[in-house]
């Protein structure tokens, strides 16, 4: 177990009801997949936590430029190496695509959404989990090293070497995601923030100031701030 999945624990047992932005994150992705659904997963490396989801239907494609990293996803079958900013997909191909982790990679989000508006059909659904960049975990994250957060994150996560990526936070805010999925066609479905203090879980007296500081975001003036945005947008017709 990693020793954020052990504060995360001990966070869910003080807070009862709350549960990881991964689980809820299912829960929108389950609203929005029709059984059968032809379904884009942009950026799915290897991980395998939406195989619950991706049961429903035989067709998805997986994409990513880490070749590496789709050789070793198990769960999806037919995967193609491919950036977010350039498909390599017909148009109108797809009823969802699903990005986890992947807005704050982005070089070019404007056009990386116009390609996932291109290849989806009308009415088509994106939905995206993400850290919202005015969050403290994510002032954090920015702080360190790039060349540090592999390691870091092999700790505190539990991820394999080699799994970070360099980040850019070009589209990370509520207010910069509603202009440019508004300016490439989509319009908003759902759109929610949701806390987690356990990535400053790296010892007690950090985990226990981000709790404390998980407790002022919950004010409603404050709540813009929170560490994940969740997000389902529609395709116009």
């Amino acid at each position: 177990m990693s020793i954020q999945e052990h504060f995360r624990r001990e966070y869910a047992r003080r807070k009862p009801g709350w549960r990881h932005s991964l689980f809820i994150f299912q829960e929108l992705v389950d609203r929005h997949v029709q059984p059968g659904a032809h379904l884009l997963d942009i950026g799915c490396g290897h991980a395998d936590f939406l195989r619950p989801i991706y049961t429903k239907t035989p067709h998805v494609v997986g994409c990513d430029p880490d070749h590496a990293a789709l050789m070793l996803n198990g769960t999806i079958g037919l995967r193609v190496a491919g950036l977010a900013e350039h498909l390599p997909f017909t148009d109108e191909q797809f009823d969802a695509a699903v990005l986890v982790f992947v807005l704050e990679h982005l070089r070019q989000p404007a056009r990386a959404f116009g390609e996932i508006q291109r290849v989806l059909k009308p009415g088509g659904k994106v939905i995206f989990l993400t850290p919202n960049a005015w969050n403290y975990a994510t002032w954090f994250i920015r702080a360190v090293p790039h060349r540090m957060r592999d390691r870091l994150a092999q700790w505190l996560h539990g991820r394999q070497p080699g799994d970070t990526y360099p980040v850019q936070y070009r589209i990370n805010t509520v207010r910069r995601i509603e202009q440019v999925l508004s300016r490439v066609g989509f319009r908003r479905v759902e759109l929610l923030l949701h806390g987690d203090p356990t990535y400053l879980g790296v010892n007690r007296p950090l985990f226990a100031l981000a709790c404390a500081i998980e407790r002022v975001l919950e004010w409603p003036a404050l709540q813009g701030a929170r560490v994940h945005i969740l997000g389902a947008y529609e395709k116009a017709l």
